[in-house]
């Protein structure tokens, strides 16, 4: 189920999160293989930013995420905010983890569960968030939370494949938090998949 909530946050803290992803905004990267973590992607065009979890802000909206949730705060990954500009994409793609790519994030973390979804702004054309499988298309809409699961009886759902369809016009902005089985600990993550490396036993999921 896709779940659409309005007006989950307000002006100011919209405005406040559009201003951090400008200040810290990098080319969005896509997973990659072996000890190469991340990797620049044409499936992927838009610029990413990673947002302090200390900003009082960032921190009140992430908790607000939590509670909604009703999920331990500690299974939140960090909030990562993106920016499409004119002619910018992410096709099709899954928010869970398989392969090797589960082995590389999810080792002690576990799965992504829940995505969380906020639309900052709406004040530009296209860049719909598309549900091919469920024929679902949806219509950013300023302060507006998209929520859905990533799994399903805790096997990865290709029902929730989804795109950021290309903006026609101006620029989308963002803010994306994913949440884990367990406690999320990136560097649990990593040390147990350097173990696995290490000893040839990488898993096939």
């Amino acid at each position: 189920m896709i779940k659409e909530v309005e007006n989950f946050i307000d002006k100011v803290e919209a405005d406040h999160l559009m201003y951090l992803i400008d200040k810290f905004a990098h080319k969005s990267t896509v997973a990659g293989s072996k000890n190469q973590y991340s990797k620049l992607d044409n499936a992927r065009t838009s610029y990413s930013a990673t947002l302090d979890s200390k900003n009082p802000c960032v921190k009140r909206i992430h908790q607000r995420i939590a509670k909604y949730l009703g999920v331990p705060f500690n299974k939140g990954e960090v909030l990562q905010g993106q920016r499409y500009e004119k002619g910018q994409y992410f096709r099709e793609h899954p928010d869970y983890f398989i392969g090797e790519h589960y082995d590389m994030n999810c080792l002690a973390s576990g799965n992504r569960t829940y995505t969380f979804m906020l639309y900052l702004n709406d004040d530009f054309t296209g860049g719909t968030t598309n549900f091919r499988h469920l024929n679902k298309e949806i219509q950013p809409k300023k302060y507006k939370a998209v929520v859905w699961h990533n799994l399903h009886m805790g096997k990865p759902d290709e029902y929730k494949l989804h795109s950021g369809e290309d903006v026609k016009e101006g620029t989308k902005y963002i803010v994306t938090s994913w949440w884990r089985e367990n406690a999320w600990n990136g560097s649990d993550d990593y040390k147990e998949y350097q173990k696995k490396l290490n000893s040839n036993q990488l898993s096939i999921i």
